[in-house]
């Protein structure tokens, strides 16, 4: 446990060049942050909820929590961990109400989406001093959640002024983070040290968090929430899609989801040198940000390759409403959020991008093997380094380094049923077994949360 008095006294002039520092490194971020909002659509009626103004029937909904657990996630990775984690906590704890905080629009759409029953979600406030405060004290929470690491210090140095206790979970720090808070240590430690616990993915997260915040921090290994996935059983079926898109007949599926620029062009090519090879075979393409779908639709374009839109443009929509259907293709792209996992679901190939072709950091390979099945991935997966190498132990999934390894290596699978399902199976079974993080996390929280 964090010592009171010492989580209580964070060193004044650290905090103060913080807070002085803020407003200009706030200015400088607007025009991004601003086009970013522009691109992705919605959001602006919230944009208020960030300087901790809401309205009357927020300001009621929020006074009406009783103690509440307050939970922050920044964006879709987080939050679908997060919400895995809330249902599994109110299972075990129905008396306990959950606020649920997140950054990105993105991550609020997929909140809003998933969100469970009495569970209040918001925008967290930007973090100056005054929109915490005002936050915090409208919440009166019993404990502060954080998940992976978004060290915001007013919000921190907030809930230890309020006697809340603040905790790390699902928490992962990549050596260049690691690196930039042991630079800055004299300003990090103290605020590490305001947790009253630190809940990490892996044994080598916990080894760069204690160079940072000591040896006789409160930190636990726990392993990563992800594998604790389990598949939103409010989402549709995704095969009265792909039917209305593709056609009623057989098909071989390839699932191509969370990509990024250059795996698109990849992706393309692929399908194009094997379609004449494997006739059945469709393409459903998900970039990670739906904002690019216009780019998306050009490489494709370029290619000769004809799409669907998962959400139709109202002209076409009022085309279709006269009467036309509009012809079946073999391409489906997404573009919306949220979608990504019951296409997995009706996957017989599975690619997870951000992974090759100049990207780095990687998305999450656990979810398409929680369906059982096949996994492709480039070898940049170094935001999901812990699971790689899992997955790598057990051959439970298949690195590609390059655009023609991908052809190649999803030319063999398609070729191979039997090879597919071999896979799809350890894949499961790499799931299965690592299973339990949220609950050895709950272990360690219970205590936080005694009246």
């Amino acid at each position: 446990m964090c010592r009171p008095a010492e989580a209580l006294h964070y060193p004044a002039m650290s905090l103060f060049l913080y807070n002085l520092l803020l407003p200009f490194v706030m200015l400088v971020y607007l025009p991004a942050f601003m086009i970013k909002m522009v691109r992705r659509g919605g959001g602006w009626r919230h944009l208020v909820e960030r300087f901790g103004i809401f309205t009357n029937t927020q300001r009621v909904a929020l006074r009406q929590l009783h103690a509440p657990v307050w939970v922050h996630a920044v964006s879709v990775g987080e939050v679908v961990a997060a919400l895995e984690f809330i249902r599994r906590w109110r299972e075990r704890r129905p008396d306990v109400e959950v606020l649920l905080s997140v950054t990105t629009t993105t991550g609020h759409a997929t909140a809003q989406a998933r969100l469970p029953e009495r569970v209040r979600l918001i925008y967290c406030p930007l973090d100056f001093s005054f929109t915490v405060r005002r936050v915090m004290r409208l919440v009166r929470p019993r404990l502060l959640v954080i998940f992976e690491v978004e060290i915001w210090p007013n919000l921190i140095a907030a809930a230890a002024r309020a006697g809340v206790p603040v905790a790390l979970a699902n928490g992962r720090l990549s050596d260049r983070s690691a690196r930039g808070y042991r630079r800055f240590a004299w300003f990090f430690r103290p605020l590490f040290r305001r947790f009253s616990l630190l809940c990490v993915q892996s044994e080598a997260d916990a080894e760069r968090l204690r160079a940072v915040v000591g040896l006789d921090a409160p930190v636990h290994v726990c392993n990563t929430m992800k594998f604790d996935q389990t598949p939103d059983q409010t989402q549709r079926d995704a095969n009265a899609t792909l039917d209305a898109v593709f056609g009623s007949g057989p098909r071989l599926v390839f699932t191509a989801g969370s990509t990024h620029p250059g795996e698109e062009e990849a992706v393309a090519e692929a399908f194009l040198n094997l379609k004449p090879e494997f006739p059945q075979l469709k393409l459903v393409l998900v970039p990670r940000h739906h904002e690019r779908t216009a780019q998306v639709e050009a490489v494709l374009r370029n290619r000769g390759l004809v799409c669907r839109l998962l959400k139709t443009p109202p002209a076409e929509s009022a085309t279709t409403a006269a009467g036309r259907q509009p012809p079946t293709v073999d391409v489906l792209l997404v573009n919306t959020t949220g979608e990504l996992m019951r296409f997995y679901g009706v996957a017989d190939v599975a690619f997870v991008g951000k992974s090759f072709a100049g990207n780095h950091g990687g998305h999450n390979i656990i979810e398409p093997a929680i369906f059982a099945k096949p996994v492709l991935h480039g070898p940049n997966l170094e935001n999901f380094r812990q699971v790689a190498e899992i997955f790598r132990r057990d051959h439970a999934s298949i690195e590609v380094a390059d655009a023609d390894a991908l052809a190649s290596t999803l030319r063999a699978l398609l070729a191979n049923p039997a090879e597919r399902e071999a896979f799809g199976r350890r894949a499961r079974a790499t799931v299965e077994r690592h299973r339990g993080a949220i609950a050895r996390t709950l272990d360690l929280l219970e205590p936080l949360t005694a009246p």
